[in-house]
C-alpha cells in the first residue's frame, strides 16, 4: 500500500553550454556536491561543481576545461565517457573516449597539480564503472576488451569480451529438471515441445551499439552488456572481481543496451524489444532469465537507461518518447510491478541527458538534461489513506500504479494486493492524492503528472456492493511551466491548495484555488487562485481532516502553519508553541492530547524521522519506530522489535510516553506482530488494524487496546448489545460490562436486558460474573493511573482465580475489596427482578442462572422455583432442571433438596442426575419411617449441618436428651446447645457441666471453673481454679465450702509454689503470710524476688524483728553482691564490644580507601584482556531442556530460598569475627545490653534505698557509682553506635527488597502462564530470576537503626 511522494525538487535552469548528449555527473555523498562533466565540442569538455543544493540558489563553479591550456594534442581527448567522484582521495575521475583518464583533485598539494592525467588507453574507452568500494575500475576499451585496474590505475587484467566460453559457473545438465518437464501455465504441453531457434535472434532496432557495465552492490561481481557480432545478438556476461568470466546470459531476442545490477545482488535488469510490447527483463547471476514486466508505452518508445536505487527498492527507467523523455519509477510488491512516479521532460531542450540515484539518500534522484540544467528530486514512501475520525469513514486507502489508482475501502472489505476493490483510470500518471472532508473524508483529489487535478466523489455508502467512486471533473492547476505542483491538499469543500516549486525564482510557494461545483453534474471549476509565497524550501504539506490543521515542514523540521478563513487572505504563521521538530520528519500528523473536551486539549504534532525516531512535539517517544497512524483514541506505531504499541491520547501530555507494563498479565498497550509489519491504517471507531507484511500481503488484526476502546465507547453511550457482541467475539471478560461504570449499569439493567434479549447471551453474561473489578486487574484504563495502581498491587494482578464453573479458565482474580464483595449478588438480583416482569417461561433458564450464580449459590430458591414450575408445566420443568444440573453440581443440588425435607423434589433431582437408585433409594426409604424431628435430625446430620441437626434432635422428645449430650460432645456444640436449652435450667446445668469437663480436658481451666460454678459444682470449680493458678477465686471457694484452716493453709502453700514458679513473688508472699500464717517463708519468698522493702514490711507487720538479722540483712547483702556482679559483667561486655566495633569500622574505612586508590591506578596488564570468555553465555545448551523445570517448579524454588535464608540467619546469629555480619551482630548485641541495663534500674533503686535505710552507705555508694558509670558510658557512645543510614545503604537495601519482590512476582507469573511459554521464553525467564536472586540474596548487614528507648525515671538516691 506504499506510494512515492515527491518531497522536494531543486531545479537549476542552466549550468553550462553543452553541445551534445555526452553529459555525465557524479555526487559527493559526504557534502552533497554534484560534479558534471560534459562535452562542448568534438574534443572539448568542461567539469563543473554544483554546491549548496539545500539553498534556493545553488552555487555553480567551473573546475576545469579540457583539453588544458598547455596541452598541444588538442584533438586527442574526444567526448566525455564517464565521471566519478572518489571519496578516499577527494578527486574527480573523468574518462574520455579517446582513452585519457584524468583526475581533478579538490585538495592539491605541492607534489601534485590540481589536474592530473594518470594514463591513457590507446584504443580508446567506450564506458567505465568504478566498484562500490572504489578499489577497482573496469573499462571497456575500443578493441572490445575488459580492462580492470586498481584505484591507483595499475592493470589487473585485460580480457576480450566476445569469447566462446560461457564462464566458470555455467550450468551443468545432469538429465533432470529440464525445461520440457516444467510447468508452462496456460500455454499447456505444447510449450514443452516447441523448439526455439536462437539463431534467428537479433539486435533491437533501438540499440545504441554501446557497451554497458554495472557492479553488484557488494563489489564481488560486475556484468557487461555488449553486442556479440559472432552470435548476432546482445549478450550479458558476468565477471568476478578478478575480471574472470563467470557466466553468460541465456539467449534473448532483441535484448537492449540498458543494464543495471540490483545492489542487493539477486537481479540484473535490462530491456527487451518485442514486436507488440516493450519489457523490462531480469537475469540471475548465472545468466538465467528471472521474470519481467511490461512497460505501458507505445511501440515507438525507446528505453535509454535504467538504474536501481541504493536500497534496491526502486528501479528508474529512462524512456525516450516521440514528444519528449521521461523517467519512470517502478517498484515491486507482492510479485507485481507498480509504476509509482513519472517525471516528464517534454519542453524544448529539456530531454534527459543522464540520471543517477544518490549513493546514500535512497530516494534522491539526480537528473541532468541536454539543455544543461540540473534537477534533484527527493521522494519518500507514503500511504494515501482517509484519516477522518468518523464511524462513517470507509477506511479508504489508495495505491498508485501509473495512471491507475487502486482504491480499497477497508471498513467494507479487505482486498489483498495486487488486487483492489476499485481501479480508477486517469488520463495521465498520478503524482499525489489527497482526501477531502466531504462524505466523511472519502472524496479524493488526484494530482496528475501533467499538473491537472481529478476529483472523485464517494457519495453512496449504503448500497451493496459498494459503487465505484464517481468522477466529478478535472481542472488545470498549471499556470506557468516553471512552477510545478508536487503535493496537494483538499482542505475545504471549495478550497484546494498545492505546494509547488518555481524554478525561475528557485523557491517554494503555496497556491490556494477556490472551487465551484455545478449543481447538477458537480463538475468543478476554478473561481480564483491565490499565491502565498514561502521563505525557503519545504518538503511536506500536511492537512488534518479532523481539526483543519494545515502545516508545512522544512527539511530541518521547522513548521509553518497556513490559515485559510472565509473572505480573508491566507496567512502564514507559527503553529502553537511548537515551531519545529527536533529533526526533519518525513511522516507527520497532528492530534490533540489530554482529557476533557477536544478544544481544551493540547495540540501535538507527531513526527517520524528516517532514523526511526518518533517525536511528539519536541519529545522523543521511541527510537525504533517503523510506522505510525492516529486512531481516535490512540497513537499507534510499530517498532523494530516486531510489536505494535498503543499510546492513549486521553491522558495528560506529561504522561504521554511509553510505560513498561511487562509485569501485568494483560498489557493492552503492546501487541506482537510479524517481523517487518507496517501499519496501513487503524480504522477509527473500529477494532481493526490493517498491517502490511514485507512481502506485500495484508493482515487485519483486532488488538486488545482497540477492542477495549470500542467496548468502552459502546458502554458510554449505553449500547450494551454492541459491547456484549464485541466482548464475546474477541474474548474479552464480560465483567467489564458492569465494572466499566457500575452505577450506570445498575440504573440501566432494564435496557441491558432489552438489548441483549437472547437467553443464551444473558446466561453467558451471568455465568462469567465474579466479585472482581476487571478494570483494575485485567483491563486498567491506560493513562488514568490505573496501570500504576495495578503495578503497585501485584497480588491483584497475579492471584489465580479458583472459582467454579462461572470463572473463566486462566482468569486472574484480585483480593475482593469490600465494595465488590456483593457485586455478583447485586447483578443477579437486579437482572432477576427485570426478567420476572417479562415472560417467565421464556427466561426461566436465565432466572435459574441468577440463583445459581449468587455467592453463595441460592440453590434452595432455584429448587423452589422448579417445584412450582413442575405443577404448571412438567416438560418445561424438566428442561429447566437439566439446565440447573448443568450449572451446579448435581450432588450439591441433591443435598439442598434433601435439606428442604421435600422428598418429591429430591426424587426429581435424583432422576435427572447420574446417581444410581441403589445408592439413594434405601436411604430415602429409611428416612420415611422415622419421626418428623428425628427424621430431620438424620437428614441434617447426613448433610453435616450439625447445629440444625442438634436443634431438630432437641425437639424430638425427652427420650433423646442423652443422644443430645453425646451429639454435643461429638461435634463440640456446647455454646449452641446452651442457647437451645437456656429455657430448661436442669438441662442447661447438665450441659454446663459437660462443657466444664471439655474445657478442663483442653487445658482452659479458668473457663472450666466458671462453667462449674454456673453448673453449681463448686468442688470441681475449686479444682479448676487451683489448676489455673487463680488463687483469689480458689481461696474464696474454699471458704464457701467451709474448709478447715489447715486445709486452707495447705491449699495456700500449693498455690504459692505455682506463683513462685511464675515469678509472682509478691502474690506468693501474700498467700504464705495471710492464709498459711508462715511469715518467715513469706519473707524468704519476697527476698528471693528482690522485694526488700516488702520483706521488711512483712517482718515488722507480723512482729518478727528477728527475721531482720536472720533473713533480711543477709538477703540484702546477697542482692548487693549479685547486682554488683551483674553491673560489672555488663560494663565489661560493653567495653569489649565497643572496642571491637570501632576496630571493625576502622578496617572498613581503610578497605574502602585502598579500593579507591587501586581504582585510580591504571593496570596496563589488563588492557588487552577479553573479559568475556568464549564459553560465556546467558544459558547453556542444556538450559532449553532444564529451564522449564528450574523456573516452574515451585517447591524447588521455595526450598532453595528457605535453605539460603536459614544459612544467612545462622551467620547473622553467630556474628563470626571478620564476617560481613559482624558489625550488625555487635550493634544488635549492644542494643540488647542497653535494654538489659535499663531493666535493671528498678532493682538498683530499691536496693539503694534499703542499703541507705540500713546505713550500709559504702556498699550503696559503690553500687551507685559503678552503675552510674555504666549508664554514662552508654549515653556517651549512643551516637557512635547508632549512626543514621547512608543513601548508598538505603538504595542497596531497597534494590535488594525490590529484586526480592520482583522475583516473587515473576515466578508466580511464570507458574501461571507455564502452558503458554516457549522454551526460549522459559530460558529467558530463568536468566532473569537468576539475576534477581543475585541482587536479592547479596549480603547486606543491617548496621543502621534507631537506638533503644531508655527510661528517664530516677534510679539513684541523692543522700548516698
Amino acid at each position: 500500500m506504499k506510494n512515492l511522494t515527491l518531497l522536494s525538487q531543486i531545479h537549476l535552469a542552466r549550468f553550462g553550454r553543452p553541445a551534445g548528449k555526452d553529459i555525465h555527473h557524479s555526487v559527493d555523498p559526504e557534502t552533497g556536491h554534484v560534479y558534471v562533466a560534459y562535452s562542448i565540442g568534438p574534443s572539448e569538455g568542461v567539469l563543473i561543481r554544483i554546491s549548496d543544493l539545500q539553498s534556493p540558489f545553488p552555487e555553480i563553479t567551473e573546475l576545469a576545461a579540457f583539453p588544458p591550456e598547455n596541452d598541444v594534442n588538442v584533438d586527442r581527448w574526444g567526448q566525455v565517457v564517464g565521471v566519478k567522484f572518489l571519496v578516499d582521495i577527494q578527486a574527480i575521475c573523468v574518462i574520455f573516449s579517446h582513452g585519457d583518464v584524468v583526475l581533478f583533485h579538490n585538495e592539491p598539494t605541492e607534489s601534485r597539480d590540481t589536474l592530473e592525467i594518470v594514463g591513457s588507453v590507446d584504443s580508446g574507452i567506450s564506458c567505465m564503472a568504478w566498484s562500490p568500494d572504489e578499489e577497482l575500475i573496469v573499462m571497456v576499451t575500443g578493441e572490445g576488451s575488459i580492462l580492470e585496474m586498481t584505484k591507483d590505475f595499475d592493470v589487473i587484467a585485460e580480457n576480450p569480451i566476445d569469447v566462446e566460453e560461457t564462464g566458470e559457473d555455467v550450468s551443468v545438465d545432469v538429465g533432470w529438471g529440464k525445461k520440457e518437464t516444467q510447468f508452462h501455465g496456460t500455454e499447456g504441453k505444447q510449450a514443452a515441445q516447441r523448439k526455439i531457434d536462437t539463431s534467428a535472434f537479433t539486435y533491437s532496432p533501438d540499440d545504441d551499439d554501446k557497451h554497458r557495465l554495472s557492479w553488484r552492490g557488494d563489489g564481488t561481481y560486475f556484468c557487461c552488456s555488449s553486442k556479440d557480432k559472432r552470435l548476432g545478438r546482445r549478450v550479458i556476461r558476468v565477471y568476478n572481481r578478478e575480471a574472470i568470466l563467470q557466466s553468460t546470459s541465456e539467449s534473448v531476442d532483441m535484448l537492449e543496451h540498458g543494464l543495471s545490477w540490483r545492489p542487493s545482488g539477486n537481479l540484473i535488469a535490462s530491456s527487451q524489444r518485442l514486436p507488440h510490447r516493450h519489457d523490462i527483463v531480469f537475469f540471475e547471476r548465472n545468466g538465467l532469465r528471472h521474470g519481467e514486466f511490461t512497460l505501458r508505452e507505445p511501440n515507438d518508445t525507446i528505453v535509454k537507461e535504467m538504474g536501481w536505487n541504493c536500497d534496491s527498492t526502486v528501479l528508474a527507467v529512462w524512456l525516450q518518447r516521440s514528444n519528449g523523455s521521461c523517467i519512470q519509477l517502478w517498484t515491486m510488491n507482492n510479485y507485481k510491478w507498480y509504476l509509482k512516479q513519472e517525471l516528464l521532460y517534454n519542453g524544448e531542450g529539456s530531454a534527459v541527458a543522464s540520471f543517477q540515484w544518490d549513493a546514500e539518500a535512497a530516494l534522491a534522484l539526480h537528473v541532468v538534461t541536454e539543455s544543461g540544467s540540473y534537477q534533484r528530486s527527493q521522494y519518500c514512501w507514503d500511504t494515501y489513506i482517509n484519516e477522518t475520525l468518523s464511524p462513517e469513514n470507509l477506511g479508504t486507502a489508495a495505491v498508485v500504479d501509473g495512471a491507475n489508482l487502486m482504491v480499497t475501502p477497508f471498513r467494507v472489505m479487505n482486498v489483498p494486493p495486487p488486487m483492489a476493490a476499485f481501479t480508477l483510470t486517469m488520463p495521465y500518471a498520478i503524482q499525489h492524492v489527497s482526501f477531502s472532508t466531504l462524505h466523511h473524508g472519502d472524496d479524493m483529489a488526484i494530482l496528475l503528472a501533467d499538473q491537472r487535478v481529478a476529483f472523485y466523489e464517494m457519495a453512496d455508502k449504503t448500497t451493496r456492493p459498494l459503487p465505484e467512486p464517481k468522477l466529478l471533473g478535472v481542472i488545470e492547476m498549471a499556470e506557468v511551466p516553471s512552477a510545478v505542483i508536487r503535493q496537494i491538499a483538499w482542505v475545504q469543500p471549495d478550497t484546494l491548495i498545492g505546494l509547488r516549486y518555481d524554478s525561475d525564482i528557485a523557491t517554494d510557494s503555496i497556491v490556494v484555488v477556490k472551487l465551484a461545483f455545478e449543481k447538477g453534474s458537480k463538475a468543478p471549476k476554478i473561481e480564483s487562485r491565490t499565491d502565498v509565497p514561502l521563505e525557503g524550501l519545504y518538503q511536506r504539506l500536511y492537512f488534518n481532516q479532523n481539526y483543519g490543521d494545515i502545516l508545512l515542514q522544512q527539511a530541518d523540521g521547522s513548521l509553518t502553519s497556513l490559515e485559510i478563513e472565509e473572505d480573508k487572505e491566507p496567512r502564514i504563521g507559527k503553529w502553537m508553541d511548537v515551531h519545529r521538530l527536533p529533526e526533519g520528519c518525513l511522516w507527520m500528523g497532528t492530534t490533540r492530547i489530554g482529557t476533557g473536551n477536544v478544544e481544551y486539549r493540547e495540540k501535538a504534532v507527531i513526527g517520524l524521522a528516517r532514523n526511526n525516531r518518533l517525536y511528539v512535539n519536541d519529545r522523543l517517544i521511541s527510537s525504533e519506530t517503523t510506522s505510525f497512524c492516529l486512531h481516535n483514541h490512540f497513537l499507534v506505531f510499530t517498532t523494530a522489535t516486531h510489536s505494535v504499541r498503543f499510546l492513549p491520547l486521553e491522558t495528560s501530555f506529561f504522561e504521554f510516553k511509553i510505560v513498561d507494563n511487562s509485569m501485568l498479565p494483560y498489557d493492552e498497550s503492546i501487541r506482537r506482530v510479524e517481523r517487518g509489519s507496517k501499519i496501513v491504517l487503524a480504522l477509527p471507531y473500529s477494532v481493526n488494524l490493517v498491517l502490511q507484511m514485507p512481502r506485500g500481503n495484508l493482515e487485519t488484526v483486532a488488538p486488545r487496546a482497540m477492542v477495549l476502546s470500542v467496548t468502552r465507547d459502546a458502554l458510554d453511550r449505553r449500547d450494551f448489545k454492541t459491547a456484549f457482541v464485541t466482548c464475546r467475539k474477541y474474548r474479552i471478560d464480560l465483567n467489564i460490562l458492569y465494572d466499566h461504570n457500575p452505577k450506570a449499569f445498575m440504573e440501566n439493567v432494564a435496557e441491558f436486558v432489552n438489548q441483549i434479549k437472547e437467553v443464551d447471551y444473558l446466561n453467558l453474561f451471568l455465568s462469567f460474573l465474579r466479585n472482581e473489578d476487571v478494570t483494575q486487574t485485567l483491563y486498567p484504563l491506560s493513562g488514568s493511573g490505573s496501570t500504576m495502581k495495578q503495578l503497585q498491587q501485584p497480588s491483584q494482578a497475579f492471584a489465580r482465580s479458583k472459582g467454579g464453573k462461572g470463572a473463566s479458565k486462566g482468569a486472574y482474580r484480585a483480593a475482593v475489596p469490600p465494595e465488590m464483595a456483593e457485586k455478583v449478588n447485586q447483578i443477579c438480583d437486579a437482572v432477576r427482578k427485570e426478567l420476572k416482569t417479562l415472560d417467565r417461561n421464556t427466561y426461566i433458564n436465565s432466572v435459574l442462572t441468577t440463583y445459581v450464580r449468587k455467592s453463595p449459590p441460592d440453590l434452595e430458591s432455584a429448587l423452589l422455583l422448579l417445584a412450582e414450575l413442575k405443577d404448571q408445566d412438567q416438560a418445561l420443568a424438566e428442561d429447566a432442571l437439566k439446565f440447573t444440573i448443568f450449572l451446579a453440581d448435581v450432588n450439591r443440588l441433591f443435598d439442598v433438596a434433601l435439606g428442604m425435607y421435600d422428598f418429591t423434589l429430591v426424587l426429581m433431582v435424583a432422576q435427572w442426575s447420574q446417581k444410581d437408585p441403589r445408592e439413594y433409594l434405601p436411604f430415602l426409604n429409611e428416612l420415611r419411617t422415622l419421626e418428623k424431628y428425628y427424621q430431620r435430625f438424620k437428614i441434617d446430620d447426613h448433610l453435616k449441618k450439625y447445629q440444625t441437626a442438634l436443634e431438630n434432635l432437641s425437639q424430638a422428645g425427652e427420650k433423646y436428651f442423652e443422644d443430645c449430650i453425646a451429639y454435643i460432645k461429638q461435634h463440640n456444640l456446647f455454646k449452641f446447645a446452651l442457647k437451645i436449652f437456656a429455657s430448661n435450667p436442669t438441662k442447661h446445668k447438665a450441659i454446663l457441666f459437660i462443657y466444664g469437663d471439655s474445657l478442663s480436658v483442653s487445658g482452659d481451666h479458668a473457663q472450666a471453673g466458671v462453667a462449674y460454678v454456673m453448673a453449681g459444682n463448686k468442688e470441681k470449680a475449686l479444682e479448676a481454679y487451683n489448676e489455673a493458678g487463680l488463687w483469689r477465686e480458689a481461696v474464696v471457694l474454699a471458704q464457701q465450702l467451709k474448709y478447715e484452716p489447715s486445709a486452707i493453709a495447705y491449699l495456700a502453700r500449693g498455690l504459692a509454689e505455682q506463683l513462685k514458679s511464675s515469678k509472682r513473688y509478691a502474690e506468693a508472699g501474700v498467700l504464705l503470710a495471710e492464709y498459711s500464717k508462715d511469715s518467715e517463708e513469706a519473707v524468704s519468698v519476697l527476698l528471693e524476688g528482690r522485694l526488700w522493702n516488702e520483706a521488711i514490711r512483712t517482718a515488722y507487720l507480723y512482729n518478727r524483728q528477728d527475721l531482720m538479722a536472720t533473713h533480711v540483712n543477709p538477703g540484702i547483702a546477697d542482692g548487693h553482691h549479685d547486682l554488683m556482679e551483674s553491673v560489672r559483667e555488663m560494663q565489661e561486655q560493653f567495653d569489649k564490644q565497643m572496642k571491637r566495633l570501632k576496630e571493625v569500622r576502622d578496617l572498613k574505612i581503610e578497605k574502602a580507601l585502598a579500593e579507591a586508590a587501586e581504582d585510580m591506578v591504571p593496570d596496563d596488564a589488563l588492557d588487552n584482556v577479553d573479559m568475556m570468555s568464549d564459553t560465556t553465555s546467558m544459558a547453556s545448551g542444556f538450559s532449553r531442556y532444564t529451564a522449564a523445570n528450574s523456573v516452574l517448579s515451585k517447591s524447588s524454588v521455595s526450598s532453595r530460598s528457605s535453605q539460603l535464608k536459614k544459612r544467612q540467619d545462622k551467620k547473622r546469629a553467630r556474628g563470626k569475627k571478620g564476617s560481613a555480619y559482624e558489625e550488625e551482630y555487635l550493634i544488635n548485641s549492644l542494643r540488647k545490653l542497653m535494654l538489659r541495663v535499663d531493666s535493671t534500674k528498678p532493682d538498683v533503686h530499691a536496693l539503694l534505698q534499703c542499703l541507705a535505710a540500713s546505713m550500709s552507705l559504702e556498699r550503696a555508694k559503690v553500687l551507685q557509682q559503678e552503675f552510674g558509670k555504666l549508664l554514662q558510658d552508654i549515653d556517651q557512645h549512643m551516637h557512635i553506635i547508632f549512626v543514621p543510614p547512608t543513601e548508598e545503604y538505603m538504595a542497596k537495601k531497597k534494590a535488594a527488597e525490590d529484586a526480592k519482590n520482583e522475583r516473587k512476582k515473576l515466578i508466580k507469573q511464570i507458574q501461571t502462564n507455564a502452558h503458554l511459554m516457549s522454551r526460549h521464553d522459559e530460558a529467558v525467564a530463568q536468566a532473569q530470576i537468576a539475576q534477581l536472586e543475585e541482587i536479592a540474596e547479596q549480603e547486606i548487614a543491617d548496621i543502621y537503626g534507631e537506638p533503644p528507648i531508655m527510661s528517664k525515671e530516677n534510679w539513684d538516691v541523692d543522700l548516698i
